[in-house]
């Protein structure tokens, strides 16, 4: 193998995040074939032995609690001296992991699963829940939809199951303990299907029976994405666990609960949460980025992770809080206006003025306010000759669309040093949003650009 194209290759792909692509086949439904759910077992190691009092810092004691053994495999070496060449990508991605990682240690030390699973986020996503990578597999653990779905992650126009790390955590874990019996305990052979899918590893190994060949994960036959992943977290294992040897300087993480799970009692803005538990709603949000909006959905899930300081006060002031309470008035339409199939059950009497851009047609203008062409025709007195043209402005009634996003859009004109990351993340809402309300086919925008935006930001 060329050591520096592969370092180079790996050097792209950990500055841009996790890029490893699953397909819809890839997390199949082992269910039908394994049926292993993990049940919390007895430890065999006591309490004392992971307390906080024995391991402080919650790195050394993933570091003590690796049970996979070190291969000595020539690509293992090489991604070891990559990040061992890079601390600041280290510390960048552990730190990066610390809201989370308690949580994370914890059910993977109740299920007796190897804890350098822990690590497997930064192979996958660098601990980013709001990653995306080409082939749109989201969150820490890079669940496609499809395959997000298949474990029990929901998905919709609230909530997206793929980015709460609590509940994309518990499916992840789901799915390895399944591949692991699945491969009959083979932890590496695990960790390659989860990356490749079950069926191509078995088939690998089948392969490599009948030629009469060993059936460990270095000896199979595999595609260079999947033959890499594997060695990047043996590797990252090492470094971890010899982080002095390696002059890594890892983040003290205290080793005990910093976050809670609570009941909010159902629906309820984040706006709201975040001032009673005396907390920016930035913070309130990395700690659940599965919501997609500033108030949570009619149909649940109804929790929310919190810091423990304020999460039994919190808890117990939102089950008294008032329904009138739990959402602002500038969110009322988005908690009492929409059903679960994104569908409007009260029509607003709202419009819209649209600002026309280069390229635009009424056809297209139609197209994504899921109106028609003949009703923009009739609220702008236009003839069946006229043509639109760049900076015209029309009037568009949002009262004749059911479709969520028309009804609550507004327009936002584009400002010098705009980025479409910077204008999503000022009206709390997705750049594929962004892109797919304005049928963007390329991610550059301009100063005076008009976008539309959604009117449930807060702002």
């Amino acid at each position: 193998m060329n050591i520096k194209l592969h370092l180079a290759l790996l050097g792209a792909l950990l500055l841009t995040g996790c890029q490893a692509l699953h397909t819809d086949s890839d997390k199949n439904n082992l269910g039908s074939t394994v049926n292993v759910v993990p049940t919390k077992s007895a430890h065999a190691r006591s309490a004392i032995d992971r307390s906080e009092k024995k391991y402080p810092y919650l790195w050394d004691r993933i570091s003590a609690e690796m049970q996979l053994p070190m291969p000595n495999d020539p690509d293992v070496i090489a991604f070891r001296d990559w990040y061992a060449k890079h601390p600041k990508y280290i510390k960048t991605v552990t730190e990066r992991a610390a809201p989370y990682l308690h949580l994370i240690v914890e059910e993977i030390d109740t299920r007796e699963m190897p804890m350098e699973l822990a690590l497997l986020p930064i192979v996958e996503s660098a601990y980013n829940p709001n990653a995306r990578s080409r082939g749109n597999a989201v969150g820490l653990w890079q669940f496609l939809s499809a395959s997000g779905k298949r474990y029990g992650l929901k998905q919709d126009y609230w909530y997206d199951g793929r980015r709460d790390v609590v509940a994309s955590t518990q499916a992840a874990l789901d799915y390895l303990a399944q591949l692991n019996a699945f491969f009959q305990g083979d932890w590496l052979n695990s960790v390659a299907a989860y990356n490749a899918g079950e069926g191509r590893i078995k088939n690998a190994i089948s392969a490599n029976e009948a030629k009469g060949k060993p059936t460990d994960f270095f000896s199979l036959n595999l595609p260079r994405q999947t033959m890499e992943y594997v060695p990047r977290l043996m590797a990252l294992a090492d470094v971890i666990r010899h982080a002095d040897k390696y002059g890594i300087d890892l983040p003290k993480i205290p080793n005990h609960a910093t976050v809670r799970l609570i009941d909010t009692s159902g629906q309820v803005d984040l706006r709201v949460v975040a001032e009673q538990g005396n907390m920016s709603l930035a913070s309130l949000k990395k700690l659940n980025p599965g919501f997609s909006r500033n108030v949570t959905s009619p149909q649940g899930p109804n929790h929310l992770l919190v810091p423990v300081g304020v999460a039994n006060e919190l808890e117990l002031a939102l089950a008294e809080m008032s329904p009138s309470k739990r959402v602002k008035t500038d969110s009322a339409l988005v908690a009492t206006n929409f059903n679960s199939d994104n569908e409007t059950t009260k029509p607003q009497n709202r419009s819209i003025r649209y600002k026309v851009k280069r390229g635009d047609t009424l056809w297209t203008i139609a197209k994504n306010y899921h109106v028609t062409e003949k009703q923009i025709r009739s609220w702008n007195k236009l003839s069946a000759k006229s043509r639109i043209k760049g900076g015209q402005l029309l009037v568009i009634n949002s009262t004749a669309s059911k479709n969520t996003e028309a009804t609550l859009a507004k327009h936002y004109e584009v400002r010098r040093g705009d980025s479409l990351s910077s204008i999503a993340e000022k009206f709390q809402i997705s750049v594929n949003d962004l892109i797919k309300w304005n049928s963007l086919d390329h991610n550059r925008i301009k100063p005076g650009q008009m976008l539309t935006v959604s009117l449930d930001s807060g702002v």
